[in-house]
């Protein structure tokens, strides 16, 4: 796991939160949720931080599955103002983004680039396939399923051994649940485009890249990730749409 930022408040380094000592397998909250995390977010609109509070509490923490283990709480709520602030400020910009952009820059892809894009990238990435030192054991759960760490748990005799390979089978889970829903919000992405619905195609596919992300999966895999491409392709083609939607038709 890389280092955090300096300038990360939660002051993680190296996976561990200042003061703490958690297994390497933890992850941030805010990176584990953040697709569910900007959802919430744009579910609400208040001045005062608490609303978001008690919304990410209600649909994020109470379906997370480390709720009440060993390695929460996580930085959700202490970061809370400063997620809200960042979520609204990047919609804020793309509210303002110049859409005239100059004519030299490249071609948008089309239709078909882009879903030769989703086909390529389907059923690339089904679950953990990045090294991981979890837990006291440090067990690298490279290529290992949900399924295979829960059946090791019950397998094992030592306690602090079937306690890890619990907890690795949880996050296991959740990473596999999380690869299942960016698959299918590509798919929904790629039907939207082919109906010419190109806001709702960027929406579905920049929630396929980011509930990626959100599993730190950049942090320590590969560039790009499998829905990286696809995203960025679809967000092209929207920003295409929009420029010639407000282009004054010809006279005559």
């Amino acid at each position: 796991m890389r280092k955090s930022a300096p300038g990360c408040v939660a002051g993680a380094w190296n996976g561990r939160p200042r003061g703490r000592r958690v297994p390497l397998g933890k992850d941030c909250g805010v990176e584990l949720h953040l697709a569910e995390l900007i959802d919430s977010i744009h579910e609400v609109h208040s001045d005062s931080v608490v609303p978001y509070l008690e919304h990410n509490r209600a649909g994020i923490c109470g379906q997370c599955a480390f709720l009440h283990s060993s390695i929460c709480p996580c930085p959700m709520d202490y970061l809370a103002v400063l997620t809200v602030q960042a979520v609204e400020a990047v919609d804020e910009r793309r509210r303002y983004q110049e859409l005239d952009a100059p004519q030299s820059r490249e071609a948008p892809p089309d239709l078909e680039e882009i879903a030769t894009m989703y086909e390529e990238a389907a059923g690339m990435w089904v679950g953990c396939d990045w090294r991981t030192k979890f837990g006291a054991e440090e067990l690298n759960l490279n290529g290992w399923t949900a399924v295979e760490a829960e059946f090791m748990a019950q397998e094992s005799i030592d306690p602090e051994a079937a306690e890890d390979w619990r907890k690795a089978a949880a996050w296991l889970a959740q990473i596999e649940r999380y690869a299942k829903q960016a698959e299918q919000a590509a798919a929904a992405g790629l039907r939207a485009a082919r109906e010419g619905h190109w806001q709702e195609a960027f929406h579905h596919a920049e929630r396929a890249w980011a509930l990626e992300f959100a599993t730190g999966r950049a942090l320590r895999h590969r560039y790009p990730l499998t829905w990286q491409k696809f995203h960025q392709a679809v967000e092209a083609a929207l920003l295409a749409h929009e420029v010639a939607a407000m282009e004054p038709e010809p006279v005559g």
